[in-house]
C-alpha cells in the first residue's frame, strides 16, 4: 500500500510540474560559493574568439573571489562555428567525470585546433575514461541541456557571445579592472 502511495505521488508530482512548465534542463555549471552576493551568468561558445579571451578572465576572477561572486556557465554554440555544439557536448561529458572547467579552459586555450579529434585527445590528456566519454558524445547525453541553454539565451534576446548578466542585467566586459570594479561596487 505504501508503495502505491509513492507511485501515485510521483505521478501527481510529474503532472503538476508538467502543468507548470516542467523542470528545465538548464542546470549550468557553477563556480564560486552559493551564498556569494553577486551572480554572473555567462552565455558562451567554445569556438568564439571573443569568448576565448573573456571567459577565462571571468573564470579567473571568480576563482580569485569565490566569496564575492558566483558564476553560472551556459552553452550558446553559434550555428556558424563548426565545432561549437560538439564542444559543448564534449565539455558536458567531461563534466560527468569531474573535468568540466579543465576541459573548457583547455578548449579556449586551443581554439585554433578545434576538431572532433582535438576533443578526444583532450579527454585522454585530462585522464578521462575514454569509452565513457565517447559513449556520452555518441549518445548525445547532454543535447537537451545544451538546447535548453540556447533556448534560454534566445528568450533573453542574445545576439551573440559572450554575453554576461550580472544580477540579471546584461553587462559588457571591457577589461578585467573595470569588470572587477563594477562587481565590487555592487556589494558596497
Amino acid at each position: 500500500m505504501e508503495f502505491m502511495k509513492k507511485i501515485a505521488f510521483g505521478i501527481f508530482a510529474t503532472l503538476l510540474l508538467t502543468a507548470c512548465g516542467g523542470p528545465t534542463d538548464l542546470d549550468p555549471y557553477k563556480l564560486g560559493k552559493d551564498d556569494a552576493p553577486v551572480l554572473i551568468q555567462e552565455f558562451s561558445d567554445l569556438q568564439c574568439p571573443a569568448c576565448g579571451v573573456i571567459s577565462p578572465q571571468v573564470t579567473d576572477f571568480v576563482l580569485n573571489n569565490p566569496d564575492l561572486v558566483k558564476l553560472e556557465y551556459y552553452h550558446y554554440p553559434l550555428p556558424y562555428h563548426e565545432f561549437a555544439f560538439l564542444g559543448a557536448e564534449a565539455a558536458e561529458c567531461a563534466g560527468d567525470q569531474g573535468k568540466f572547467w579543465e576541459f573548457v579552459g583547455n578548449t579556449f586555450a586551443n581554439q585554433n585546433t578545434l576538431s572532433e579529434e582535438f576533443y578526444y585527445s583532450l579527454a585522454k590528456q585530462l585522464g578521462l575514461n575514454e569509452d565513457q566519454f565517447k559513449s556520452c558524445i555518441d549518445n548525445h547525453n547532454h543535447k537537451a541541456k545544451i538546447l535548453s541553454h540556447m533556448q534560454e539565451g534566445k528568450k533573453r534576446g542574445l545576439s551573440g557571445t559572450p554575453t554576461l548578466y550580472i544580477g540579471g542585467k546584461e553587462v559588457q566586459f571591457t577589461d578585467p579592472a573595470t569588470f572587477e570594479g563594477y562587481i565590487k561596487s555592487l556589494v558596497k
